[in-house]
C-alpha cells in the first residue's frame, strides 16, 4: 500500500517540512499547556492565545484560515511545518494518533 492510500487530510502549505508525531487537538487556550515537544498541534481555527503551543510543537495543522492567520504566521517565523485549510481535519484526527505531516505538499498521512 503506497503513501497515497494513507492520506487522511489535505490543506495548503504554509510552512514547508515533513514531521511525524502524535496529534494534540487544541480547542481552548488551556489545552496549550498539554503540548509536548514532538506533538503535532491541530486546531479548528487560529487564536493568538494558541501561539505558545505552536512554539512548543513540532508541526501545526489549522482547519480554518490561511497563511495570514496569526498562528500560521508564527509557524512560518519559527520554521515549524504547517498547513491550513485542512477541511474537517479535527473530525478525522484523535489525540495521540501518530501521523505524518507533509507540510511541503499540504498532506496528512496516517502513521
Amino acid at each position: 500500500m503506497g503513501p497515497q492510500n494513507n492520506i487522511i487530510g489535505k490543506g495548503i502549505s504554509v510552512s514547508p517540512g515533513i514531521i511525524e508525531g502524535p496529534v494534540k487537538i487544541v480547542e481552548t487556550p488551556e489545552d496549550v499547556d498539554n503540548i509536548n515537544a514532538g506533538d503535532i498541534m491541530v486546531v479548528k481555527s487560529s487564536d493568538p492565545l494558541f501561539a505558545l503551543g505552536v512554539m512548543s510543537s513540532a508541526g501545526l495543522i489549522c482547519e480554518i484560515g490561511g497563511a495570514l492567520t496569526h498562528i500560521c504566521i508564527v509557524s512560518m517565523e519559527m520554521g515549524i511545518p504547517c498547513i491550513a485549510r485542512a477541511e474537517n481535519i479535527t473530525e478525522s484526527l484523535k489525540d495521540g494518533m501518530i501521523i505524518t505531516l507533509n507540510a511541503s505538499e499540504g498532506l496528512v498521512y496516517s502513521g
